[in-house]
């Protein structure tokens, strides 16, 4: 059983907190890879819940994979975020510690035909090409416009 499997089966949908991570990583021409999410058809960047022994690090990494099928490392931790809401389809509530890298690619890798059930497409955008995006949450377009920036916030 995985962790948030575990914490559910004591307090079911109620609200908790509970820890993230996830990386952008960007082309050659600056664009960002996106992915179009299997839970709530939405434009996200890919991440996902750490689990139990592991550091913010290695959950951003392995999320990474998992969701794009692309190895990758860290250039760097980019935020923190500490207050953000979340609501899933499922009725779960959280409040989530979401860890933000800079990511760079191990190896040369084709996202074209890339899809499980987390993930149903992947893409990568422009700043601009992003702004056009309806369906990208109120906290990944903050994660963006800092990222496209490089100013971070802090406290949030």
């Amino acid at each position: 059983m995985d962790y948030i499997s575990y914490i559910r089966s004591k307090v079911g949908h109620d609200k908790v907190i509970l820890n993230f991570a996830g990386g952008i990583l960007a082309d050659e021409e600056g664009r960002v890879l996106l992915q179009l999410r299997g839970d709530k058809k939405t434009w996200a960047i890919p991440g996902g819940a750490m689990e139990l022994g592991e550091t913010s690090l290695q959950a951003a990494v392995r999320e990474f994979y998992e969701e794009t099928g692309i190895a990758v490392e860290a250039k760097r931790l980019m935020n923190v975020y500490t207050n953000f809401d979340e609501s899933y389809p499922n009725g779960d509530k959280v409040q989530t510690v979401v860890f933000l890298y800079e990511l760079q690619a191990l190896e040369n890798f084709d996202i074209s035909n890339f899809h499980n059930e987390e993930t149903l497409r992947l893409g990568f955008f422009s700043k601009e090409e992003i702004a056009e995006l309806e369906n990208v949450s109120d906290k990944h377009r903050l994660m963006l416009d800092e990222y496209f920036s490089d100013s971070f916030a802090i406290g949030l």
